[in-house]
């Protein structure tokens, strides 16, 4: 059983980044992990202001965190019941980044499922940027729409060779789901080197021996094309690889490169996965 950690806020778009999901594997057994995090509220307070706050002031974060926890639990297990399905609530005093390290290891989280808006977000900024160890993320828009047929669209310039685990695991729980991958190389197919054509031929060939699919090949020598690309298949999940965060990236002093190719994906659901 495949283990998904979905972060929540309770608002429109994250139930709608939960909908998404549950359909999208209606057919594979996952146990899904609904985090809420909750603070006391501190800014503005003094310290012996917060010494002398009573019991009530401090537990009711938690009782509200965990009274949504249980409206959406009842939502999934009792009126959208899927039998393949179910269900956990946790709810953490901690920032969502601190949260969700913790239950990663924890649990052993096979995807992270993040609600996506029109801009990128300080969350999906903080958790595709330093988390290092963390799994495969999807980042699912408000009006995400699905075909019967899901396509996984695989995005990189492959001057560095693929590596497959995270990419291996996310098509693990599509073992009953009906989908098809294509592999879309951002360089020009002309003139690229001979590595980067090494690099492209692995990854086909070990996508077609994992699923028993054939892979389809697409090239864009320019880079705003794959916006282009994905505007015209928004069914389309796209797949984009990211390096493991660095100490730099941890402490905040640089971004992910892959922030920038997000912001174009904004209308897809997007998979990062790290290299």
């Amino acid at each position: 059983m495949k283990k998904i950690l979905i972060p929540t806020d309770f608002s429109t778009n994250s139930y709608k980044a939960i909908d998404y999901i549950t359909e999208l594997f209606k057919n594979e057994a996952c146990a899904f992990y609904f985090l809420n995090v909750y603070n006391y509220g501190t800014g503005g307070l003094s310290a012996i202001e917060m010494l002398q706050a009573d019991d009530e002031w401090f537990e009711k974060p938690k009782e509200e965190s965990l009274l949504h926890l249980g409206d959406l639990l009842d939502e999934y297990t009792v009126n959208k019941n899927n039998e393949k399905h179910e269900y956990h609530v946790i709810s953490e005093s901690l920032s969502l980044v601190k949260a969700m390290e913790k239950h990663i290891e924890s649990i052993d989280v096979d995807l992270i499922v993040l609600k996506g808006n029109a801009k990128i977000s300080k969350n999906i900024e903080s958790i595709v940027g330093k988390i290092r160890a963390c799994p495969p993320v999807l980042i699912v828009p408000p009006y995400a729409s699905m075909n019967k047929k899901i396509n996984l669209a695989i995005a990189s310039n492959f001057t560095e060779e693929v590596r497959t685990n995270e990419i291996d695991s996310f098509l693990e729980i599509f073992k009953n789901t009906n989908f098809i991958i294509t592999v879309l190389a951002l360089t020009n197919e002309k003139d690229m080197p001979d590595e980067t054509s090494r690099h492209i031929k692995l990854l086909c060939n070990h996508l077609e021996n994992q699923t028993d699919k054939t892979v389809a090949l697409e090239f864009t020598a320019k880079s705003d094309n794959l916006k282009t690309y994905a505007i015209s298949h928004l069914s389309s999940i796209m797949c984009v690889v990211d390096k493991k965060p660095d100490l730099l990236r941890k402490i905040g002093l640089c971004k992910s490169r892959v922030i920038s190719t997000l912001e174009k994906l904004h209308n897809n659901p997007v998979l990062t996965i790290h290299q």
